[in-house]
C-alpha cells in the first residue's frame, strides 16, 4: 500500500535543553549542523480548535539523509502539544511531519482517516502557505503527525538545510536561521553560494 500521506520528512523531539539535545546529536551520531531559532515565530495559533496564546519555544534544525531532525524547547507553561507531551511523556519524539505543497488536499486526507487536529497555525513569517496542523488519532496514542506546508521560502530555507549536512566536517555545530535567511536573500535562486 503506497503511504497517504508520503514519506516521513522530519522527526522532531521535545527535550528540555535544547543546546544539550544538540550536543548530543553532534557529538553522539554525528548529525550536523544545527541552525537555531531562539524565539520560533507562530501566527493565527490554535489550539484543540481555538484561538490561543502561543507558546514561546527554541527549535534546531539538521539534516540526517533524507529526514530533517527537529529539537524543540517550550520554555513557558502555555498549553501546547509540546507542553502535554513534556507533563505526560518527560522527552524524546513527539512527532513525525509529512511536508506538502497540497495542504489542504493532505489535511482532508488526515481527516478523513481519523485524524484530529489538536493544534495550528503559520510558521516562520506567517505566510499563507507556512500552516502547519499537529494531529492525533484514538487509534494510536503515542507521538503526533504534523502536516507542514511546504511553501517557497521553507522549501528553500529546508534545501538548504540539507545541502549543508552533505560532507559536512563538523565545524560551526550551531549556525542560525537569521543568517541562512540572509545567505538565501543574497541569491535570486534561493541557492547559497
Amino acid at each position: 500500500m503506497h503511504p497517504a500521506f508520503g514519506p516521513i520528512r522530519q522527526l522532531c523531539y521535545v527535550v528540555p535543553d535544547v543546546h544539550a539535545a544538540i550536543r548530543h546529536w553532534v557529538d553522539g551520531p554525528g548529525v550536523g549542523p544545527f541552525y537555531y531559532i531562539e524565539d520560533s515565530p507562530v501566527t493565527d495559533f490554535t489550539y484543540r480548535g481555538r484561538p490561543a496564546p502561543c507558546p514561546r519555544v527554541s527549535i534546531a534544525l539538521a539534516q540526517q539523509g533524507p529526514v530533517q531532525i527537529e529539537l524543540l524547547q517550550q520554555h513557558d507553561d502555555v498549553p501546547s502539544v509540546f507542553r502535554t507531551f513534556l507533563d505526560t511523556v518527560g522527552h524524546g519524539l513527539q512527532h513525525i511531519a509529512y511536508w506538502t505543497e497540497h495542504f489542504d488536499d493532505l489535511m482532508a486526507t488526515a481527516l478523513s482517516r481519523g485524524y484530529v487536529e489538536m493544534q495550528a497555525g503559520k510558521s516562520g513569517r506567517g505566510r499563507p502557505d507556512d500552516r502547519f496542523a499537529y494531529l492525533e488519532s484514538g487509534a494510536h496514542h503515542g507521538s503526533m503527525i504534523e502536516v507542514s506546508e511546504r511553501g517557497a521560502e521553507k522549501r528553500a530555507l529546508f534545501d538548504a538545510i540539507a545541502r549543508a549536512s552533505v560532507d559536512w566536517d563538523g565545524s560551526d555545530p550551531v549556525r542560525t536561521v537569521e543568517a541562512l535567511r540572509a545567505e538565501l536573500a543574497t541569491h535570486t535562486d534561493g541557492a547559497p553560494a
